[in-house]
């Protein structure tokens, strides 16, 4: 009776880590996950951003302007590719196989290097500057960091894809209190100092006139 005991608590413990299926398009529930592993992700984000300087004076400088704005729009982007590439993971490879981690991973970094792409090329590029303070950061910060940025959203995917799966299986208990913590640190972390460019160069000393005068030629 012991052992069995011990064998169910060993089995409760595991399946606190097992990568629940997040692959099917029509599973509306899903998305709760998605979008609160993305808020988890987030989090992170401005933890390396503020307190490791990862991402740079460009990055920091992002989440200081927009704030609670700059963290709504990059949930819902993630919630967007994630949806995408669940309706393509359903559509033409789930049929018949498996539920596969690995290769909805890969789905979700080949759509966001995909948009990451686009955005560069077709709306960095074609919008002169000016015209939208975001998309003026967003060039900013691609200026900053170049391809390792793709690199670096690519990275940020993976950890999330693979929170969205433990948030799958876990307890409604665990969901919450994970989700709620994210909520409560969030405002902190967005009002934490973190790397700022460096200030510009002081404006050439004017000359007086008057010494001019002095020190000029006087014919």
């Amino acid at each position: 009776m012991y052992g069995g005991a011990r064998h169910l608590e060993s089995s409760q413990q595991t399946d606190m880590f097992i990568l629940g299926d997040i692959g099917d398009y029509k599973n509306v529930e899903d998305i709760a996950a998605i979008a609160s592993a993305s808020l988890i992700g987030m989090d992170l984000g401005l933890v390396l951003s503020k307190g490791v300087g990862l991402g740079g004076p460009s990055l920091n400088s992002y989440f200081d302007t927009f704030g609670l704005e700059g963290i709504l729009a990059n949930v819902t982007l993630v919630v967007i590719l994630f949806q995408i590439t669940r309706w393509v993971y359903t559509t033409f490879y789930a049929v018949g196989r498996p539920w596969s981690p690995f290769v909805f991973i890969c789905m979700v970094i080949f759509a966001q290097v995909l948009h990451d792409l686009i955005f560069y090329h077709a709306v960095l590029q074609s919008i002169p500057a000016g015209k939208n303070e975001m998309i003026d950061a967003a060039k900013r910060y691609a200026a900053e960091h170049g391809s390792r940025a793709v690199s670096a959203h690519a990275a940020l995917v993976i950890a999330i894809g693979v929170i969205a799966m433990v948030l799958k299986e876990s307890s409604a208990v665990f969901f919450a209190v994970l989700v709620i913590g994210g909520l409560y640190i969030l405002p902190f972390l967005l009002n934490t100092s973190g790397p700022k460019p460096p200030p510009p160069p002081p404006p050439p000393k004017k000359k007086d006139p008057y010494e001019q005068g002095l020190t000029g030629p006087r014919f």
